[in-house]
């Protein structure tokens, strides 16, 4: 059997600290990720790791240590295989591609730790009776102005079996309405992603949700979310990261075919990394502010002889609370 097959992967975020919403040791989760990743690419024989994106996470090119850059280095220096990368806008600074020579993935992609995906595609070629298996990866870097037209000029060639492509942008099978106007950025959806000679598999980055991996004619979208989890989001207590396995084959006299698997990460539970604590007084205080804001509507409105200076010191707030109401609502008055 004639078989080509990789390990896809998005969102690492990989940072030297933890983010304030953890209580547990976020690095040490992430390179745990890594080196599982590793292990998968070597158990599966596969021939190259897929990326979707923001390997990194803090855009601030000096804030993220050499120690940082070279354990990237001697980590991927262990893979059984290449790591082809696309980059995300966690990579570069201002969401310009003309940042990424002076970033930590331009030293990463310079040296050799990483294939850059995007300029250049990646050919793979299993040899046999009846002619070779060729699967080409191609890939779409981050771009705040991508359009539909820009993904669908992507197209198979004669000589592929199957393409790939590896793109970082949002999309979904049924985006919310509201998705484009939140994140300020267009959202793709897939059936319009499906098209006469275009990717037999879809890998996307960029969205951290886990859209698990869908099939529509024939054509896989696989949008599993991020490998970390560094917000505290509700969606982040639930999700366990996870990355894909994508395997081309040929039988003897058998068509080609193609196989997504997810496969799930070993990581500590949500409650064992997340300060849970912090998250429900910030929620306490989020909640109280919401309750401040509607009482002084509804004061206001029920009586609007008195001055607003009455009105928040009528209300059954802290001391503190309605001074620092009453001082910016003077100085919105005096604006």
């Amino acid at each position: 059997m004639k078989r080509i097959a990789f390990i896809f992967r998005t969102d690492v975020h990989v940072a030297d600290k933890s983010p304030v919403s953890w209580k547990g040791d976020y690095p040490a989760e992430i390179w745990s990720n890594l080196e599982q990743i590793g292990q998968l690419a070597r158990e599966h024989d596969v021939a190259a790791v897929l990326d979707g994106g923001d390997y990194f996470h803090v855009k601030a090119s000096t804030r993220n240590t050499h120690a940082l850059v070279r354990r990237t280095a001697d980590l991927h220096a262990g893979y059984p295989c290449p790591t082809h990368l696309v980059v995300g806008n966690h990579d570069i600074a201002y969401n310009n591609l003309d940042t990424l020579e002076r970033q930590p993935l331009g030293v990463l992609f310079s040296t050799g730790v990483f294939q850059r995906l995007g300029p250049v595609q990646a050919l793979f070629e299993a040899p046999g009776p009846g002619g070779a298996l060729h699967v080409r990866v191609v890939g779409a870097p981050y771009d705040p102005n991508r359009t539909l037209e820009q993904l669908r000029d992507i197209k198979k060639e004669p000589t592929d079996s199957f393409l790939i492509a590896v793109v970082h942008q949002l999309a979904g099978k049924n985006p919310p309405a509201n998705i484009e106007e939140f994140y300020g950025e267009p959202v793709f959806r897939y059936e319009d992603l499906v098209y006469e000679g275009g990717p037999d598999v879809w890998c996307f980055g960029h969205w951290h949700k886990d859209q698990g991996i869908e099939v529509i004619d024939g054509r896989y979208f696989v949008n599993l979310g991020a490998v970390s989890r560094g917000a505290l989001v509700k969606e982040n207590l639930e999700r366990n990261p996870k990355v894909a396995l994508i395997e081309a084959t040929q039988e003897e006299s058998e068509p080609k075919k193609i196989k997504v698997t997810p496969i799930r990460l070993k990581v500590a539970p949500a409650a064992d990394q997340f300060d849970l604590e912090r998250k429900e007084q910030r929620d306490q205080e989020s909640q109280a502010i919401d309750q401040f804001v509607d009482r002084l509507t509804e004061e206001a409105l029920v009586d609007t002889t008195e001055g607003v200076e009455t009105t928040v010191a009528s209300l059954d707030f802290a001391p503190e609370v309605r001074r620092v109401a009453t001082e910016y609502l003077e100085r919105a008055r005096g604006e």
